[in-house]
């Protein structure tokens, strides 16, 4: 008996080593969008998307995905610190609380020029997630398109799901939408 409880310990254990966790986002649906950048390094990791034909450095819209592993932090702390360093980059608007819960928060906002930063209105969403903290960053550099589109892109914010499992096939459905953290 203690033989099969030793194993199943190690067993169990094992498997949470191995689990993947991923993001599906459901893009519009007449819309095609592609991986612009993805870089992973220790226990982060960043991906960005953008329409088809844009690329990560010149771009209209983005979304910004940026994971935490083992992060810890209360989610207020690290919307708080986000925001301040985002406040570094461009002070012309302060953020807008949209969403909040414990576990999970949306802010948004709409800047103006700010040196060589151009101005941009986005969502920004920080949640827990089940191996740390991830963001999910939507920015449009059109305020009247972000402003047209503003229902559309909030609930697509609020609506990418965190997904874990132990299968790294089973969530590979369509690589546009499913991005291993």
């Amino acid at each position: 008996m203690k033989r099969v409880l030793l194993f199943s310990a190690i067993l169990l254990s094992t498997l949470s080593v191995l689990a993947y966790e991923t993001i599906i986002i459901k893009f519009p649906d007449k819309e095609l969008w592609v991986k612009g950048y993805y870089k992973k390094v220790g226990t982060e990791a960043i991906l960005q998307y953008v329409p088809k034909g844009q690329s990560s450095n010149n771009w209209t819209r983005t979304i910004v995905v940026h994971s935490y592993n083992g992060s810890t932090y209360p989610i207020n702390v690290f919307l708080t610190n986000t925001k301040a360093r985002m406040l570094k980059i461009n002070p012309t608007a302060n953020y807008k609380t949209l969403f909040q819960r414990a576990d999970d928060a949306i802010v948004g906002r709409c800047t103006e020029n700010y040196g060589k930063i151009q101005a941009q209105c986005e969502f920004l969403r920080v949640t827990r997630g089940y191996e740390g903290i991830v963001t999910i960053h939507y920015m449009n550099k059109n305020k009247s398109n972000f402003m047209d589109e503003y229902s559309k892109w909030y609930d697509i914010i609020k609506k990418a799901k965190l997904y874990n499992s132990y299968y790294r096939d089973e969530r590979m459905l369509d690589k546009a939408e499913y991005f291993e953290l």
